[in-house]
């Protein structure tokens, strides 16, 4: 998963929008308002996406969505499902999160946190007891936060391929992950560098399964997906095999976009393997924009505070890279998420109670700045339309 560079170029990016603003006085008017109308159609948003498809001429199709409170505000989509067959691209369409899918995980984590079961100051040898024997002694120490902070000196990736070949069940393999890299001297001693890690968050998702006895994939889906009525949610690329009832992911090979319905090794679920429709995605992301009013309640506000604060390095925590942006009354939550063949972007103001989330079905230069382009023109649309709704 190409995740470094394009995650610090979402976090790098939106100066363009820093004067659409809104006083944060406002804010509570607008989600009342919102919620007031929560019958309405949502605003269509095709017409502020089409012209950012026309310019990066690489993107197969462009989806975008402006959440307030607990509610999707405005969607849209354009384009196509797949090059070379006609099927447009709707709003409704599943798309594949990439690594958005860590900040669920965390807050899978922060459940545990709620029930005493785990403290993010826990060792990996207080977790993983009985293999402390086995560990390297550095990184027994690294703690639960530090994988959340990616700061716990692990590799980014392991060879997925290889565990995934031996057939055991996912969480059998996410095991293999824990002894195998634990076993192991940190690329950094734990706490003293931020390393971006897919193998930090494959190790979260072990120790939800160390702690529940239950596989992630059922955790989230009992723990998330029901609770919050994402009923589109699901794992590895959308749609059916062979048919374009969902948009394919794209890579670009030879200077053409080649059409793919691939997706990473299934261990790799923890650490981004989430599909969903993007308004489903904002029925996640809206419990961070809110937390001391969720519906449902997931996590309490002083769980998702601790979750979205930076530890002494880096400004990454819980899934989430923390900024300071005018155009959210100062700290925003970002992520970016591929698979390579998808890129997908979210901008959280939870002091402003908005997010807007973007996706193509494509990957690469092209894909990223097309969605920072449709980041800065959704915050834009949100200041200039949502009062007015």
């Amino acid at each position: 998963m190409r995740q470094v560079a394009l995650l610090f170029r979402a976090f790098c990016m939106l100066a363009l929008a820093s004067t659409a603003v809104l006083s944060i006085a406002q804010q509570p008017q607008i989600v009342r308002e919102a919620n007031e109308k929560a019958d309405s159609p949502p605003a269509e948003l095709a017409p502020v996406l089409k012209p950012i498809l026309e310019k990066y001429r690489e993107l197969p199709g462009l989806v975008g969505a402006i959440v307030v409170g607990d509610r999707t505000v405005a969607i849209g989509a354009v384009g196509i499902r797949k090059v070379g067959a006609p099927e447009p691209m709707t709003a409704g369409d599943l798309i594949h999160l990439g690594s958005d899918t860590k900040a669920m995980t965390a807050t899978l984590i922060g459940k545990l946190f709620e029930s005493n079961r785990l403290s993010e100051k826990d060792t990996m040898a207080d977790v993983f007891a009985e293999l402390r024997p086995s560990m390297n002694s550095e990184m027994a120490k690294a703690t639960v936060a530090q994988l959340l902070e990616h700061t716990a000196g692990l590799p980014g990736n392991v060879d997925w391929w290889a565990i995934d070949r031996t057939k055991k069940s996912l969480s059998a393999q996410r095991r293999m992950v824990v002894e195998e890299v634990l076993a192991k001297a940190p690329v950094n001693p734990p706490g003293t560098k931020y390393e971006y890690s897919n193998v930090g968050f494959v190790i979260l998702g072990a120790i939800l399964e160390q702690k529940t006895g239950k596989p992630w994939e059922e955790l989230i889906a009992n723990e998330l997906f029901k609770p919050l009525g994402m009923t589109t949610a699901g794992f590895g690329p959308p749609g059916t095999p062979g048919k374009v009832d969902q948009p394919w992911g794209h890579a670009i090979k030879n200077g053409k976009l080649e059409p793919l319905q691939f997706d990473n090794a299934p261990l790799m679920d923890p650490a981004g393997r989430v599909h969903c429709s993007i308004s489903d995605w904002g029925k996640f992301v809206s419990l961070y924009l809110d937390p001391e009013r969720q519906k449902p309640a997931v996590l309490t506000a002083k769980t998702i505070r601790e979750l979205t604060t930076p530890g002494p390095i880096g400004t990454y925590a819980g899934g989430w890279i923390i900024a300071k942006r005018s155009w959210a009354g100062g700290t925003a939550l970002t992520h970016a998420g591929s698979n390579t063949m998808w890129y997908c972007v979210v901008w959280a103001a939870p002091n402003r109670h908005f997010a807007v989330l973007s996706a193509t079905n494509v990957a690469g230069q092209e894909a990223s700045k097309a969605c920072d382009d449709a980041s800065a023109a959704l915050i834009k649309f949100h200041a200039e339309h949502m009062t007015k709704r």
